[in-house]
């Protein structure tokens, strides 16, 4: 029997984003998965704004950006026409592109990056069955060469992809549909003048083409085949690909170069619950759906970086419990907002019908041009607008400017360097902007919580404020120099605190 306080099953990259983070956070984590080694081939492709943004601190986005393509806008054609798209300079972040790059090189730079904090993958190793308690978790492993082992942990992160076996031995629902379209997936070169820069839809009356370039002359397709022309293999071959190409975009190119293919039916699915006593699902095992928008990969790496704080500090003694069940609350109405986009965005680029295929050719140039939209759609595609405002761990929270507890805080450029790099990645930090002598007292009150001081914060917010900023990024309370109580209570929820008795008897702070 072999004991650690948080086991992760499952090494794509929402797994190894737990298990890095854990790490990083100084918890003791392993993490098995059943492939014998990783993958070489993958669906997932881009990696969006506020991936990035959560990613550079944590030394993972300055090498997914050497190694990858950046595309600045999309463009929508139809009928051998350019007829709308949007462009992502426009998007509220340092990263105001989509990053193209291959999951199976996402999950080898995550993988790099937990190696390098002493947490390697274990592979061929199976999950089967578990059991648990209000003190631990046993996990039932068989090892690929037949030995069954009983692996024990405080807690345990499903992150098992769409057919989840622990989500399945816990008996948790996964509820929603699987989409009748039937999806063509290919790598290839292309020998023709499809810019390198941008995500091009070419839509016609008998499906669409997606291209995605991934730099070099090579792009990645995904394409409908509702009436069948390329047949039922599991891997369409390269004259399959220039078929579907040749029938739907008006660019002429030559395909080759056929890298990997494969054909795959949507599945949009959430599951009832992110949490069943010491397990917590993500990514995959949690939720499923369209790959439009390349939202899926974002979402699970998201997930663990709002959960691995949380465990780190109640596992150090630091927290209440109940901050664990801020997880679901948190994740939830955000996955479930984003399973809905993705759904009408599939509906509307997947219909073959004369009618809807003319409504939408007519109608997009006159949505896409409107400014609201081009100033919400692409912080919205780069995930930079998902808020946790309606989660237990905003209620109460207050706000600032423009802010409210549960947003996103924007990595703002500051004379010391950026903003996410002043703030500690660990608990959450309080920020004080201007002089704030009644609040600095909080940190009298509340030795383990940070305190970093700025002269201004440009349009974020006025002086004399002051921001508690979660370590994932997102506001956790906030207010004035008279908000003091806000601000205590707070803390006084979800962390335990060091008082001094002095403190404890002010009427500033007291606790009512």
């Amino acid at each position: 029997m072999t004991m650690h306080p948080v086991l992760v099953v499952g090494a794509g990259p929402t797994g190894l984003t737990a298990a890095f983070e854990l790490a990083r956070l100084g918890v003791d984590v392993r993490i098995v998965d059943r492939a014998t080694a990783p993958s070489t081939t993958s669906r997932a492709l881009g990696v969006q704004a506020r991936t990035l943004e959560l990613l550079r601190p944590r030394d993972v986005a300055d090498a997914m950006l050497l190694e990858s393509n950046r595309v600045y806008r999309t463009a929508l054609h139809a009928d051998g026409n350019r007829i709308a798209g949007i462009h992502f300079d426009g998007m509220p972040s340092e990263y105001d592109f989509i990053l193209m790059l291959a999951q199976s090189e996402t999950e080898r730079l995550l993988a790099s990056r937990a190696a390098e904090l002493g947490v390697t993958v274990e592979r061929g190793v199976e999950f089967v069955a578990l059991e648990q308690d209000d003190d631990a978790v046993r996990v039932t492993l068989r090892h690929s060469g037949g030995r069954v082992e009983i692996a024990t942990a405080s807690y345990v992160v499903a992150a098992d992809g769409s057919h989840s076996p622990v989500r399945k031995a816990l008996g948790v629902s996964f509820e929603g549909r699987s989409l009748p379209q039937n999806y063509v997936l290919g790598d290839v070169h292309l020998a023709g003048a499809m810019p390198e820069d941008q995500l091009s839809i070419f839509l016609a009356a008998n499906g669409f083409l997606a291209v995605f370039p991934m730099g070099g002359g090579r792009f990645r397709f995904m394409a409908t085949d509702p009436d069948g022309v390329t047949g039922d293999d599991a891997e369409p071959t390269l004259a399959d690909l220039q078929t579907l190409y040749d029938r739907t975009v008006h660019v002429p190119a030559q395909v080759h170069g056929l890298n990997w293919s494969s054909r795959f039916r949507i599945n949009s699915r959430v599951a009832g619950t992110l949490r069943r006593g010491r397990v917590f699902l993500g990514g995959d095992a949690a939720h499923v759906h369209s790959p439009a928008g390349g939202q899926g990969m974002n979402a699970g790496i998201q997930d663990m970086i709002n959960l691995a704080w949380k465990l780190a500090l109640v596992l150090d003694g630091t927290a209440t419990p109940d901050l664990l069940d801020t997880y679901e609350a948190d994740r939830l109405p955000v996955i479930r907002a984003l399973v809905a986009m993705t759904e009408r965005a599939t509906a509307v680029f997947n219909s073959t019908n004369p009618l809807a295929h003319a409504a939408l050719t007519r109608f997009a140039p006159f949505v896409l041009s409107r400014r609201a939209v081009r100033r919400t759609a692409p912080a919205r595609l780069g995930q930079l607008s998902a808020t946790y405002r309606l989660g237990s761990l905003a209620a109460g929270g207050g706000g600032l400017g423009g802010l409210r507890a549960g947003d996103r805080v924007p990595d703002v450029a500051l004379p010391a360097g950026r903003l996410y790099d002043l703030v500690n990645g660990t608990r959450p930090t309080l920020l004080l902007v201007g002089e704030n002598p009644a609040i600095e007292a909080v940190r009298r009150d509340w030795a383990g919580v940070p305190v970093v001081r700025v002269a201004s914060l440009a349009d974020l917010a006025p002086a004399g404020g002051w921001l508690l900023i979660r370590p994932d990024g997102y506001v956790a309370a906030a207010g004035t120099d008279r908000d003091g109580r806000r601000l205590t209570a707070w803390l006084d929820r979800w962390l335990l605190p060091v008082l001094s008795r002095e403190q404890t008897q002010s009427p500033l702070f007291s606790r009512k």
